[in-house]
């Protein structure tokens, strides 16, 4: 009893220094939290209003509403991988010297779910209001808050399931442990989805399926948690190492930093080479997450183009007014939202280096070197979206045929202008990742719609947004390498 007791106040003095360590970084960032993004999510969310009350109501079937929150729930297991990780391990953290204390290993435990719990809860509030806003106009219950409690335990405890598994892949290459962790997210993923779809949907659900989901519910929470528990204690002795190092470089990329050499200035391609590297080896689940949102749009439009779901083309097309055709906009629009899909890693590296910018002040990097590079990452990570979009518009038959090439060329040049716009924006929002997405993609998005629809407009921004935005980035970068992170 002692034991336990001893063990509660041990998380408890961890929960605290998390929270001391928060409250000191929203001191430093008052302005981010306190004006930028709630005008940055107050423009999201009015958007989101109106749009929803501009197009026809749709009413999805309940196998849908299910099979969409269990999607989501995947993703958000997905897109928390690294920092999931990241507050179980602490690497490059100051919580990393907490493992040379006399504190147990459930304690860590602990420390990093009540964090999972903390984050998972914005989702939940964000949820019920989409609910309130979008959904029908329905009184909350006495089951909701209960649904809520549910949601957030699930995905707290499969994100903290899935970081120790995918740390334990990289160091092990565990099958047998993947599958069945693979298999346990399956059913998590699957319970969200129903809690999600009773949460906005009751009345589609019987009586007799609500209370089989409540009981489910808290005997697979019991059950996640004992799991998580017993792999950590039993991993994270061996999995701790591995963790600290995992974005050590690697010789297999050697080639490509020789590559990068000749192409730009010396400083530049170093920095590039390093961004590329870390890529490569995945320094963030997000990279993940990037690809298979890219992946998705390709393959919707695939569809919509395979199927009648667009209108046929017309007979007697001309040449020039190809570029409206909806089969030619629909590829282009596609190669607008992989190109942002992609470009978005872009500030989950810069918030993942932000902390280690002593190492350019100590090699005396300037700040336009830095842009530089971020700027030619950009364009990097993203070239392959094009071609593939492309490539998967033109097997599937349905584009005018004297305009395949026409539109590779435009892809390309959507790729350009986007992958510039957004590398030439990657320090505005350094220190806020979520926010620094929203933001350079919607002007991404913007600028892609407008060109998409008429070329010749990115022609004439192009230079006048470049001109103007590299002495801001440089700027922007210069300050942020003098500062650090605070």
């Amino acid at each position: 009893m002692r034991q336990g007791t001893f063990d509660v106040t041990k998380s408890l003095l961890l929960i605290r220094a998390t929270a001391r360590a928060g409250r000191r970084w929203a001191k430093e960032h008052v302005y981010s939290w306190l004006i930028l993004g709630p005008v940055v999510v107050g423009i999201s969310y009015w958007t989101a209003w109106r749009l929803a009350g501009n197009l026809p109501e749709w009413e999805p079937s309940p196998s849908l509403t299910i099979a969409i929150a269990a999607l989501f729930e995947i993703g958000l297991i997905a897109l928390s991988l690294s920092r999931t990780s990241a507050e179980i391990f602490h690497p490059r953290r100051p919580e990393s010297y907490f493992d040379a204390l006399p504190i147990s290993v459930s304690t860590h435990l602990h420390a990093a779910l009540s964090t999972r719990i903390t984050k998972t809860l914005f989702i939940a509030i964000a949820t019920a209001i989409a609910r309130s806003t979008f959904g029908k106009a329905e009184s909350f219950g006495m089951l909701d808050p209960m649904l809520l409690f549910f949601y957030v335990a699930i995905t707290s405890l499969s994100q903290i399931l899935a970081a120790l598994n995918w740390i334990h892949w990289g160091h092990k290459r565990n099958l047998r442990a993947v599958s069945g962790t693979v298999l346990a997210l399956a059913v998590s993923s699957a319970l969200a989805g129903f809690v999600l779809a009773l949460f906005f949907e009751r009345a589609y659900f019987a009586r007799a399926f609500k209370q089989w989901l409540i009981v489910s519910c808290i005997v697979w929470i019991a059950l996640l948690y004992a799991l998580a528990n017993r792999l950590h204690q039993r991993w994270r002795r061996s999995d701790l190492e591995y963790a600290r190092r995992l974005q050590t470089p690697n010789r297999s990329t050697d080639f490509i930093t020789r590559a990068i050499r000749r192409r730009l200035p010396r400083i530049v391609a170093a920095q590039l080479a390093r961004d590329v590297r870390l890529t490569l080896r995945a320094f963030s689940s997000a990279v993940y997450v990037v690809v298979a949102v890219a992946a998705m749009w390709t393959l919707a439009m695939a569809v919509a183009l395979a199927t009648d779901f667009l209108p046929a083309i017309p007979p007697s097309s001309r040449w020039l007014d190809a570029t409206w055709l909806p089969q030619v906009m629909a590829v282009k629009i596609t190669c607008v939202l992989a190109v942002i899909s992609m470009g978005s890693l872009l500030p989950v590296l810069i918030a993942y280096e932000l902390p280690h910018f002593w190492l350019e002040r100590a090699a005396g990097t300037t700040g336009l070197d830095i842009w530089q590079a971020k700027l030619w990452y950009a364009r990097l990570i993203t070239v392959p979206a094009p071609l593939v979009i492309w490539f998967g518009g033109a097997i599937t038959g349905k584009l005018p045929a004297f305009y395949v090439l026409p539109l590779l060329a435009e892809c390309l040049w959507l790729w350009w202008l986007i992958s510039s716009l957004m590398g030439a924006l990657s320090f505005e929002i350094p220190t806020r990742p979520e926010l620094a997405i929203i933001v350079t993609g919607s002007l991404g998005f913007a600028m892609g719609l407008l060109a998409s629809l008429l070329w010749p407009i990115g022609l004439i921004a192009y230079p006048q947004m470049m001109h103007s935005l590299t002495d801001r980035g440089r700027h922007r970068t210069r300050y942020y390498l003098i500062t650090g992170d605070e």
